[in-house]
């Protein structure tokens, strides 16, 4: 059974990313001054980049660039030394003494930018996920006689969640004087989402040609949700595709060996296998 948006909306509530606390004792402090002091060496080209990736994974303000990278400095130097210690340890062959810790580097050195994109990814999902739901909630506002910035800021207040981050930001941009098109752009761009890029045009194109917003609100609601179920059929197609490895290797040998299995004890006991010399 579907729920209304209000219903859907409040679990997010339960989404809400913890603070990051920074260590003070023991280890874990040692290390993150080893990683603040490694990511002094940050490049300014690695760090305006590193920048836009923290931004898209809704990590501004709990993580900085120069500790990302000194993250990958750690990995690029440490791990290599300990998969040297234990192929040593292993008595490994020579080549693969050489290739190991090699992989180590590679992927230590990659690995913090992947969890960084796997943050942007699940990030971009949720918030194209509730959009629909966001803008069914912020038509009625403006329907029942709320002003559109007015109506935002109630929504993102009652509902924090990553779009709720996103359309505060929006709101604090415009409050200093930027204009409303390029705040509205700066989401679809921060989120990287297709749909938060139609939503922001159609609500730019509304306010120029002075199109009720109400209405512009409740057709975007409606094309946002058919989108998403879209993508769910999509996703539903391709679930048979999906299953076919699992079958192949995990469920296909255990059937064949328990057809075949009864057959190869029979042929024994019947003498049948030592004819074939068995």
């Amino acid at each position: 059974m579907r729920r209304n948006p209000l219903e859907r909306l409040a679990e997010l509530e339960q989404l809400r990313p913890a603070r990051s606390i920074a260590p003070s004792l023991g280890v874990a402090s040692l290390l993150l001054r080893l990683i603040r002091a490694l990511g002094r060496l940050t490049p300014a080209g690695q760090r305006a980049r590193l920048r836009t990736l923290i931004h898209k994974a809704g990590l501004a303000g709990r993580l900085r660039p120069e500790e990302v990278f000194g993250l990958k400095l750690l990995g690029l130097f440490v791990l290599p030394l300990a998969m040297l210690y234990f192929a040593t340890v292993l008595s490994v062959p020579p080549l693969h003494r050489f290739l190991l810790p090699l992989f180590a580097a590679v992927a230590g050195f990659s690995a913090p930018e992947f969890w960084l994109s796997r943050q942007i990814t699940k990030r971009r999902r949720m918030i194209e996920r509730h959009l629909s739901d966001f803008v069914d909630l912020l038509a009625t506002c403006v329907e029942a006689g709320l002003a559109m910035d007015a109506a935002i800021d109630r929504i993102t207040r009652r509902f924090p969640s990553p779009l709720s981050e996103e359309f505060q930001r929006y709101l604090w941009e415009v409050q200093i004087g930027r204009p409303r098109n390029l705040a509205l752009m700066s989401i679809a761009d921060r989120t990287g989402s297709d749909d938060v890029r139609l939503f922001a045009a159609a609500l730019i194109q509304a306010e120029l040609f002075g199109i009720p917003v109400a209405n512009v609100l409740r057709a975007q609601a409606e094309a946002l949700r058919e989108r998403r179920f879209q993508r769910a059929r999509e996703r539903a197609r391709r679930a048979p595709l999906m299953m076919l490895p699992a079958l192949a290797f995990c469920f296909l040998p255990v059937l064949f060996l328990l057809l075949i299995t009864p057959l190869i004890i029979r042929a024994r006991q019947s003498g049948l296998l030592q004819f074939f010399g068995f």
